[in-house]
């Protein structure tokens, strides 16, 4: 095969009198769910002689649309560049991997060799990589220099997918780019041991990631082996001051490098004059630097102008450096900068302070060092915990004042003058005391005066943990917590919305997810916290999908917050006993026997009512198992024998989309009255009269 200039070929896409051919549909909007729907684009390829292009963003395919195209690309090994962006809008989750998979075998069966693919914008989630895998790991992707995965919502688990098939075989990537995709530590790190064994990378993009410290050494470390990165984008990820310095620590293995963003990335001080340090010492010709809303200090600023400035060509080489949304000082500290950086300086600070983000000081910076200690015992689950202070005392809340005084840090906090607020304000078994005998009463009737529903149920919740954070050191603060907890629940209320506002809050307090509001702190001591939850789990008030819940994220962070699996010790026979009692399922009384029918509701939610003619909800009504199925020697009906009703009855089509054999597919959650079918057997769960049944697909697209 001849050589071929990825460069060239891009230049003479815009060339109207080159020779490089291709088939553009573009922005089209065009809704292709049948093989005729798609006949325009399979014409025009098969009337493209040579076919080095093929763009189809902007576009949305179904699975038998994709494999017509697929089709008419098997006689085309010349193709190069496949941009195949924004190309599922509106598809199922389970649709995606199908389209992918046939697009790819049409060029795999063509034998061609792709130097650009650009899959962004498609919500595919996980489980696209799945219909991707076969592609890369294929001699199609064994030239491959441009991958494009902006914005697929891999998470976690896509990015150790999509890292396990880009090792399957030697790379030669040049652009790696996989911005907003939520790959956090792990996905990070699992990728960045890819990067170390191609060492030829000249631009990573990986904004928007969730990415912390532990992710970003990694990342440095694998970038050390790609001397010739020029762009580096990691634009909205926590790289903070040990980040910053590990990158720091790789620049000088990467002297081409000519365009930085790190964007939002907590640097503060002390990482921004770590990276001017870097940059000095290895006297980088940055062209492009973004360190905007990063909390930078002015003396570090001016550290980085410095840095940036000090070779002579510095004037003429900088294109663009933005500091703004910093603390960048006085008019004249401005007008310096300014003077040196000439005209790529962008220097808004916003609030025009002379002393907004300043970290410079001793304690500020010791204040910075323990936030990163308490970032690095953060891990990947399915949602980064938030900060957890496990101490019941105030002192990492407490600063100084204009006057030198000690005063508390009570911000998010409402300043109320009662005893209750005190209690709530500072949670001490002495203020708890102050309350009398009858705490849970006078907390309850303080917290009534809440009308909001999401601020009543924050303070009740806040109220309640700050009780039971104290159950191990007072015996009294037990007795309290344990009469919060069903008021809480009560307080809450039963509608749906109120629920689910109720689990979010107490999954947040209990540091298994963060808090939209980065202003709140956990103030109160976890481990009692657990221990009183859990032992209110079993209850008949405690909701069930609430338990369910907090278990599933507690089993998510035991490896890391090991108290937290205190709530993962429910026994498995309780767990179905109260979901049927709590949801009032008659399946105590009934023994569905093989003489009676059986009444069931069911529900379709998350796109899967799209395959049952749009109704989410149906109340059927079994036969006797044995008039359905003669032949069997079953009595009683189960989720096994369910499904096969369901396709025999209800889905007239795609079965492949809601069954793979003769269970669920991957990606439909099954909940049986509002729990998890894991709990209950799955497949060999025996239906109950009147049980509640619900089929959620996880896995959209758009």
């Amino acid at each position: 095969m001849s050589s071929f200039d990825l460069n060239s070929i891009n230049a003479a896409l815009t060339d109207p009198g080159s020779t490089i051919n291709g088939v553009d549909f573009s922005g089209k909007s065009l809704k292709l769910d049948t093989a005729h729907d798609a006949q325009p684009i399979v014409e025009a390829i098969n009337a493209c002689p040579e076919l080095h292009y093929l763009t189809l963003t902007g576009n949305t395919l179904g699975v038998s649309a994709a494999e017509a195209i697929a089709k008419s690309l098997e006689q085309h090994p010349e193709l190069k560049i496949a941009r195949f962006s924004d190309m599922f809008t509106g598809r199922m989750k389970t649709e995606i991997p199908p389209a992918l998979a046939a697009l790819g075998d049409g060029m795999i069966t063509a034998g061609a060799r792709l130097r650009v693919l650009d899959l962004s914008d498609n919500a595919f989630g996980p489980i696209g990589v799945e219909g991707l895998a076969k592609l890369l790991q294929s001699d199609v992707c064994s030239e491959l220099e441009e991958l494009r995965l902006n914005n697929n919502g891999l998470g976690i688990t896509g990015g150790r997918l999509l890292a396990n098939a880009l090792s399957a075989r030697p790379r030669k990537l040049k652009i790696f780019v996989a911005g907003r995709n939520r790959l956090e530590n792990d996905g990070a790190t699992a990728l960045a041991k890819v990067f170390q064994n191609m060492g030829t990378l000249e631009e990573v993009a990986m904004p928007q990631n969730g990415i912390y410290h532990v992710g970003i050494t990694a990342l440095s470390e694998a970038l050390k082996k790609n001397t010739q990165l020029a762009r580096l984008n990691l634009n909205d990820n926590t790289v903070g001051s040990k980040g910053a310095c590990a990158i720091a620590g790789a620049l000088s293995n990467l002297p081409n490098l000519k365009c930085i963003n790190f964007g939002d990335c907590l640097l503060k001080s002390k990482g921004a004059k770590a990276l001017a340090k870097a940059f000095k010492d290895n006297s980088l010709l940055l062209e492009s630097l973004d360190l905007s809303h990063n909390e930078i200090g002015r003396d570090a600023c001016m550290e980085v102008v410095d840095a940036l400035t000090a070779l002579p060509d510095s004037y003429d080489r900088l294109s663009r450096v933005v500091l703004a949304g910093n603390s960048l000082g006085g008019a004249s500290d401005k007008k310096t900068m300014k003077d040196k950086l000439g005209a790529s300086a962008e220097l808004s600070d916003g609030e025009e302070s002379d002393d907004e983000y300043v970290t410079d000081s001793e304690e500020e910076e010791e204040d910075e060092s323990e936030s990163e200690e308490e970032k690095e015992s953060e891990d990947s689950a399915p949602e980064d915990s938030q900060h957890i202070d496990d101490s019941t005392s105030f002192g990492n809340d407490v600063l100084l004042n204009k006057s030198g005084d000690l005063t508390l840090d009570t911000s998010g906090i409402e300043e109320v003058e009662t005893d209750v607020g005190k209690f709530l304000q500072q949670p001490t078994v002495e203020n708890l005391t102050r309350l009398g005998p009858n705490a849970a009463d006078v907390i309850d009737a303080h917290l009534q005066a809440i009308k909001e529903t999401a601020d009543h149920i924050q303070a009740y919740v806040d109220a309640t943990l700050c009780v039971s954070g104290l159950s191990e050191q007072s015996a009294r603060a037990k007795v309290v917590a344990e009469e919060m907890i069903p008021r809480l629940i009560q307080r809450a209320g039963e509608r749906h919305a109120a629920q689910w506002l109720l689990a979010n809050t107490v999954l947040s307090g209990l540091g298994l997810i963060k808090s939209e509001d980065k202003t709140r702190k956990i103030r109160w001591s976890l481990p009692p916290c657990y221990a009183c939850i859990a032992r209110c789990m079993s209850a008949p008030y405690f909701p069930v999908a609430l338990r369910d819940t907090l278990q599933f994220f507690a089993n998510a962070k035991k490896s890391t917050i090991p108290y937290a699996e205190t709530l993962c010790r429910c026994k498995k026979r309780n767990i179905i006993l109260l979901s049927v009692v709590f949801k009032g399922s008659s399946g105590l009384k009934h023994k569905n026997k093989m003489s009676e029918t059986l009444k069931l509701n069911l529900q379709f939610g998350g796109g899967a009512e799209l395959l049952f003619d749009r109704i989410k909800k149906r109340e059927i009504e079994l036969p006797a198992l044995n008039k359905y199925l003669p032949d069997s020697n079953k009595e009683k009906w189960t989720i096994r024998e369910l499904l096969m009703w369901i396709k025999d009855n209800l889905l007239k089509e795609r079965p492949e989309l809601f069954l793979q054999g003769d269970s669920i597919r991957p990606g439909i959650l099954i909940l049986i009255n509002d729990a998890d079918w894991e709990l209950f057997g799955e497949l060999d769960y025996e239906l109950q009269n009147k049980d509640h049944i619900m089929f959620i697909s996880t896995l959209h697209g758009g």
